[in-house]
């Protein structure tokens, strides 16, 4: 007799309820720099990220939904799984020719206010209904970016100051996936699985505008016949760029999309051996959203033109925009032929050079308004690379309910030197993994750590002297995740009687 109405389903879909709240809570609450690949986040499986990622011919747990969904459909019975990432970034920059008199820190600006940690968390469940059919829905954020080099006071004299301040403070870049997932056994040796995703994301951009090198010099020529008539444009300019004050602005914006990802896994029983192959698609987000001007009040300009002339000029308005996070496309390789042991390999790509520029576009502007200074659209311009990541893992049963695992990580910057700054201070990163596996009845608990040794990076391009990011970029990362995955076939059966 059931003890309620319930299906096993719906069962397992109000389960989800409270892990996918927490899910959006760690997600959003993120004060820090997180990702790998510029802002792509790998270490979403606690297991997976314990053998470097290299998980795409493995997928045996319910994060295969992430790695390479396909893998669920070899899992028989209904699974849960919660895990939680938390990352401690220390990031480092020396400006290699700050302004004159600028007050540089012995060991340079560091990229956040005071030690933060970053929690991720990540959500998956699946059911497999018969031999052929297993559905799922994952949880879960491949893209994500906390970046902080605000470490500085207004009331500061600005010559101490964090001279990158021009190209960006701190940013905020979070791309949720609920993906649903459908996974058919073709055989008893391959699947082939497809997920259509809900994306909802979430963009913010910090930064210091009004450089005397630089914007402040067009918006000062653009001044000139109105702070000081009669004056020649240049020479008025240049006085007007130097007694501006500094202003900050803050864009903040939301995006839906849709998005799916496709997953294939044959394991071959003879040989031992397993291929995965699995696809994310890339996600083109159209942002709707604000953006707010503020101005420090100790300018010597201010008697001139009045309190009112600048909040004029930068309007507080609406705006839109838009920009591509990249596809994945993952193959991998995994072999069992020593004794207790798996070893596995990954390669991945993603198309970064889709992420070539931001555009942000303003509904008050130079095209229609006699006040404002802003232009119809703000391109914030990247030019990425693509990127690449390396992953090699192995995992060794020591007891029927416990198993170790080790991995190594090389991924490869998609960040060009041209944009190396406080809001990717990115480079080349070789990283290595242990973690472990302990199984307790229905529940298996995990754990994994990583220490991630960014290469040191100097950047000199003439282009970004007046935003004062070339320099000595030195970093480091700590990463550290915990899961628990719960067997709930049995647990279900029983609430079915």
């Amino acid at each position: 007799m059931r003890a309620s109405g319930c299906s096993p389903v719906a069962r397992l879909l109000r389960a989800a309820i409270f892990p996918v709240a927490l899910f959006a809570v760690a997600g959003l609450l993120a004060p820090e720099r997180c990702d790998a690949s510029a802002f792509s986040i790998a270490e979403l499986g606690t297991r997976a990220a314990s053998v470097g990622t290299a998980f795409t011919a493995v997928a045996d747990d319910s994060s295969a939904l992430f790695y390479n969904p396909a893998g669920i459909a070899f899992q028989p019975g209904i699974h849960m799984e919660m895990d939680s990432l938390v990352v401690v970034g220390l990031f480092r920059f020396t400006p290699s020719d700050p302004p004159p008199g600028t007050n540089v820190p012995s060991n340079g600006y560091p990229g956040s206010v005071k030690p933060h940690f970053i929690p991720v968390a990540s959500m998956f469940m699946t059911h497999q209904f018969n031999p052929k059919w297993t559905v799922g829905f994952g949880a879960f954020t491949p893209f994500g970016l906390a970046s902080n080099f605000i470490n500085f006071h207004d009331s500061d004299p600005s010559n101490t100051k964090f001279p990158g301040r021009w190209a960006g403070t701190r940013a905020q870049l979070q791309e949720f996936w609920f993906q649903p997932t459908v996974a058919y056994r073709l055989n008893e040796n391959s699947a082939i699985a497809v997920g259509p995703a809900f994306v909802h994301t979430h963009l913010y951009i910090d930064r210091s505008f009004l450089n005397p090198a630089d914007d402040a010099l067009t918006f000062g020529r653009q001044a000139a016949s109105t702070i000081f008539p009669g004056v020649p444009v240049n020479q008025a300019a240049a006085v007007i760029a130097r007694l501006l004050p500094e202003g900050r602005s803050r864009i903040a914006g939301t995006a839906n999309s849709p998005a799916f990802a496709l997953g294939y896994l044959y394991k071959n029983p003879r040989l031992k051996t397993n291929f995965g192959f699995s696809f994310r698609s890339s996600v083109t987000n159209h942002l709707s959203g604000a953006a707010g001007f503020g101005f420090t009040s100790n300018s010597a300009l201010i008697p001139y033109i009045g309190s009112s002339f600048l909040p004029s000029a930068f309007p507080n308005q609406k705006i839109t925009g838009s920009f591509t996070t990249p596809a994945t496309y993952a193959v991998g390789v995994a072999n069992t032929s020593l004794r207790n042991t798996t070893i596995s390999m990954d390669f991945r790509l993603q198309d970064y050079r889709r992420f070539q520029s931001v555009p942000l576009n303003f509904s008050v502007n130079t095209a229609n308004s006699t006040t404002s200074a802003l232009p119809a659209e703000d391109r914030l311009v990247f030019n990425f690379r693509n990127s690449y990541v390396f992953g090699l893992g192995v995992a060794r049963d020591i007891r029927p309910d416990t198993q170790l695992r080790i991995g190594y990580i090389y991924d490869r910057s998609p960040v060009v030197d041209e944009s190396v700054g406080p809001l990717f201070p990115d480079a080349n990163r070789n990283s290595f993994t242990v973690g472990g596996t302990r199984k307790r009845g229905e529940k298996t608990y995990s754990f994994f750590y990583e220490a991630m040794f960014m290469q040191n990076r100097v950047t000199n391009v003439a282009a970004n002297a007046a935003q004062g990011t070339n320099g000595d970029y030195h970093s480091f990362v700590h990463l550290a995740g915990l899961s628990m995955q719960f067997d709930a076939t049995n647990w279900i059966g029983k609430k079915k009687h």
